[in-house]
């Protein structure tokens, strides 16, 4: 286990490495890195010593702050939802951004969590997964399954979609040009936008922008609702840190075959990025595997939108931890 003193933890609970983060960690330690830069991550914890411990992660805009003000997942991890801190020893961290290929691998960033969790001094999670999330959850559990009692994954599956990485390789596009002529934050802002039309669905965007309900069509249009999301991400985003993980989310591949925990996949039917026929192949090879379908007018973010189904699934999944 993990010596306490190598890593520090101020009062607001958040993990700050000493060092940086090694190429085959079991703890957050300081080394010597084979990376040019310091690959340190942060993370956080709350709830109960003692209480079941459950690993939270999010998509590429998530991070460490999982519950409260800022907090990522609002519905589903706090008071009151699936993911409760006063039930769970709740635990979430940002994602590595570099890597040996310049970019973190999928087994780069399952060391690095799993070498947080060490820090903490904690045998064993349950794995709570969306989109990347998911993806990284899988990869930890193929890694350490000795230390993951079971993952629960959220459209994200073992490998990317040649559609999805098509789109996002035009964001990335974007948002290199926009660096390379010394607008970084408004051409990620662009790059952005464009991703917002393929988290959610065509249905969605006709109820709210062309055939909503009486009295909540929103004035300002599809196009202010993109203006609104760019502007918010490009001003708390850093374009270097959207392209790493970005190639990282196109990057994942793993083999399903190896995963030697039992795995409850969540597919959304209507997900354009994480194709509902790849989270069934991703069941079908996992040996003990079973999924769920669902729909919903959300898309790929219905992990975020969809909180009473979620919240009604996560605690089904939780419920032999409590």
């Amino acid at each position: 286990m993990a010596d306490r003193a190598r890593g520090r933890t101020g009062g607001d609970g958040v993990l700050r490495p000493v060092g940086r983060v090694p190429d085959h960690c079991t703890a957050v330690r300081p080394v010597t890195s084979t990376v040019s830069q310091a690959r340190a991550i942060e993370g956080r914890i709350e709830g109960p010593v003692g209480a079941p411990a459950v690993l939270v992660l999010g998509g590429i805009s998530s991070g460490k702050t999982l519950t409260g003000e800022g907090g990522w997942w609002p519905g589903v991890a706090g008071p009151g939802g699936a993911l409760d801190p006063a039930r769970f020893r709740l635990i979430s961290a940002d994602f590595l951004n570099t890597g040996e290929a310049g970019y973190p691998s999928a087994k780069e960033q399952a060391r690095a969590i799993l070498g947080l969790i060490a820090l903490w001094e904690i045998d064993r999670v349950h794995i709570v997964g969306a989109s990347y999330g998911g993806s990284i959850g899988l990869a930890i559990a193929e890694a350490a399954p000795g230390r993951v009692s079971g993952v629960t994954c959220i459209s994200g599956a073992h490998r990317a979609d040649p559609l999805a990485t098509a789109w996002r390789s035009i964001q990335r596009e974007i948002a290199e040009f926009g660096l390379r002529h010394g607008d970084g934050a408004g051409a990620l802002d662009l790059a952005r936008r464009l991703a917002m039309t393929t988290y959610r669905t065509r249905d969605e965007l006709r109820l709210r922008f062309r055939d909503p309900a009486p009295g909540t069509r929103d004035a300002n249009g599809v196009t202010a609702w993109l203006e609104a999301a760019g502007a918010k991400y490009a001003a708390k985003t850093a374009p270097d840190h959207f392209l790493a993980l970005s190639r990282a989310l196109d990057a994942v591949d793993l083999d399903p075959s190896r995963i030697k925990v039992p795995v409850h996949y969540i597919a959304v039917e209507d997900d354009l990025l994480v194709p509902l026929a790849d989270m069934e192949e991703a069941a079908e090879r996992t040996p003990d595997a079973r999924l769920t379908v669902l729909r919903s007018i959300y898309g790929h973010d219905a992990f975020l939108k969809e909180v009473e189904a979620m919240n009604a699934l996560i605690a089904a999944d939780l419920e032999a931890l409590s």
